[in-house]
């Protein structure tokens, strides 16, 4: 059904391992993390296409373009060029050394078909990978979110503070090129127009477990609930599992689901004007103190990320696509994370 390349020819193989040798950064990534299964996760969106004329691409080369367009943050358009240039890419996707690179509208086509579900359930599938070599334990969880600036000049937006719009003061210009967009604060001091993406992180590994997007202008606590549900987690009457968040997400609400659905330790850092006695108890501890020292851990996650990787600004319009590209990060820290925590 799929395009097949023969990367097995005596010449290429002598080539590729001149040219990426087993120290390589994806030679370790190829070694650590198994793609495959993209092919028959995304097999429901292809159906009656190649039956006639061209086959497409096959979903799992197509979804290691876009990898290393995040690994290297590398933009789709640039991706077709690097790809022809570089060897080790066509190492990495399986192409022959003559082999032509698709082109950036067939990533976007790709993007477009795949949809979300199928990138949330391909990074789902990779942190089962990481489990089931053993890295992720139930000590202990992070929650924790970043501001993410939208693809928009922010000098053509208009926000008129003083309008009584009904919005609560999330006035956005109808003229926005992405109007799922909002304005928000990550602090009183620092505004951005863009989304929020939460995660949360194994406390050991730094494995990043689960992911949403929200506009910039939703609170934290809100997402709470939706982000546990997707970690898919359980204690099986261990040791209670902590989970340590920032104070934005201090709700009465949130420790009582972390305790009730989840049977596990709230550690949600509180705010100072909170007046609920077992709280205060739970501040003075040292168990407290000691947990709250590991939010660091989360921090390094987005700095990892924004440096390196490109989170720090949405590379297409719309929630959606955002929420693509942040299932693609993420998936690019695991696999480094996978590696290094593996010794590979």
């Amino acid at each position: 059904m799929f395009k097949q390349s023969n990367q097995n020819s005596f010449f290429g193989h002598y080539l590729y391992d001149q040219i990426v040798p087993a120290n390589h950064l994806l030679r370790k990534i190829n070694e650590t993390v198994d793609f495959s299964f993209v092919n028959e996760l995304c097999l429901s969106a292809y159906k009656n296409l190649g039956a006639s004329g061209n086959r497409p691409y096959e979903p799992a080369m197509l979804f290691k373009i876009l990898f290393l367009s995040f690994l290297y943050d590398i933009s789709a358009r640039e991706m077709e060029e690097q790809i022809n240039d570089r060897l080790s890419f066509k190492w990495f996707l399986n192409l022959a050394v003559n082999d032509s690179a698709p082109d950036h509208s067939t990533l976007t086509c790709f993007v477009e078909r795949v949809g979300v579900d199928r990138f949330e359930e391909i990074f789902n599938q990779l942190v089962g990978q990481a489990k089931a070599k053993g890295l992720v334990h139930e000590r202990l969880k992070i929650i924790d979110s970043t501001a993410i600036r939208a693809k928009v000049d922010l000098n053509r937006i208009t926000r008129n503070q003083n309008k009584d719009d009904g919005t609560g003061g999330n006035y956005i210009d109808k003229n926005s090129p992405d109007p799922d967009a909002h304005f928000g604060h990550k602090s009183d001091a620092k505004q951005f127009y863009g989304y929020k993406q939460h995660i949360v992180i194994d406390g050991d590994s730094e494995i990043i477990e689960a992911v949403k997007v929200t506009a910039g202008n939703v609170n934290d606590d809100k997402v709470v609930a939706p982000l546990l549900s997707k970690t898919k987690l359980s204690t099986n009457g261990r040791k209670q599992t902590k989970i340590l968040a920032d104070k934005g997400y201090d709700t009465n609400y949130n420790h009582q689901l972390i305790k009730d659905q989840y049977r596990s330790k709230s550690f949600i850092m509180v705010k100072k004007n909170r007046k609920v006695p077992k709280l205060i108890k739970l501040m003075k501890s040292a168990i407290y103190k000691k947990t709250t020292r590991e939010r660091h851990k989360v921090e390094r996650r987005f700095a990892d990320g924004k440096v390196n990787h490109g989170l720090g600004r949405c590379r297409w319009l719309g929630q959606w696509k955002m929420e693509i590209q942040s299932y693609l990060t993420a998936s690019v820290l695991n696999c480094k994370r996978m590696m290094v925590l593996t010794g590979i």
